[in-house]
């Protein structure tokens, strides 16, 4: 058996994307999935598509109580939470001094402020199980693209928290492994990149099998953030 085989994840953004890709990993081997997410619709569609049974849970984790309620109904359900996987997020782009405090404050509420409160709100959870916390940062937490005043804040942020986090979690025997990938084809590239540029991005796919690789790798490893890249920059054209 594997360390994650007939674990309890939680996986936020479940119903699309990188979440959703996440959770068909996981659930391949064998980890029972919890998919958050704000539109009940999407999150039992991927549900249905996942190898194992999960369940859906309709939740917008910027609102007061809601993580509470997440957390409630996964231990009512389960009994227990083994993995955390954060990958619930916005992509907002707008140039620095048309930020406005509503853009602002939806991307960071979103991107860092839900993390850290259901994070709080699971870290008993997580102790008695010396689980697993799994942040999807970006890129652009540690290299600066323009246009991304807010979204980059929200993501060094969370980087940050994710360090802060896999110190605290040591005593708790809780890992935490903080992800940030460069461009992957997601729906967050819509109307964002062309077609030929995000064939280029790296698949949601892999990205999700990374995820489970890492979360199943020995407990003895201690693993610091992770940068990945598409072998080659989707945005400039190869050469013929």
């Amino acid at each position: 058996m594997t360390a994650i085989e007939s674990a309890v994840a939680v996986v936020t953004g479940g119903g699309s994307g990188i979440g959703s890709a996440c959770a068909a990993s996981l659930s391949a081997r064998g980890t029972r999935c919890v998919l958050v997410g704000r539109r009940r619709d999407r999150l039992e569609a991927a549900a249905s598509e996942l190898d194992g049974p999960a369940t859906p849970i309709a939740a917008d984790l910027t609102a007061p109580g809601e993580p509470e309620r997440v957390v409630a109904e996964v231990l009512a359900e389960h009994g227990r939470i083994d993995l955390m996987v954060h990958s619930a997020g916005v992509f907002d782009k707008a140039p620095a001094p048309e930020v406005t405090p509503d853009h602002w404050h939806r991307v960071l509420d979103v991107n860092l402020s839900a993390v850290m409160a259901l994070t709080r709100a699971g870290w008993e959870a997580l102790s008695q199980s010396a689980g697993q916390i799994v942040l999807i940062s970006s890129i652009a937490a540690v290299q600066a693209f323009e246009g991304n005043a807010a979204y980059a804040a929200s993501k060094g942020g969370l980087n940050a928290l994710g360090e802060v986090l896999r110190l605290e979690g040591r005593d708790h025997g809780i890992r935490v492994i903080t992800l940030s990938p460069a461009q992957i084809d997601t729906e967050l590239w819509d109307g964002k990149a062309p077609d030929s540029v995000r064939a280029r991005m790296m698949p949601a796919a892999g990205v999700g099998e990374l995820v489970a690789d890492l979360v199943g790798t020995d407990r003895r490893i201690d693993i610091g953030p992770v940068v990945i890249r598409p072998v080659d920059d989707p945005w400039i054209e190869p050469e013929p």
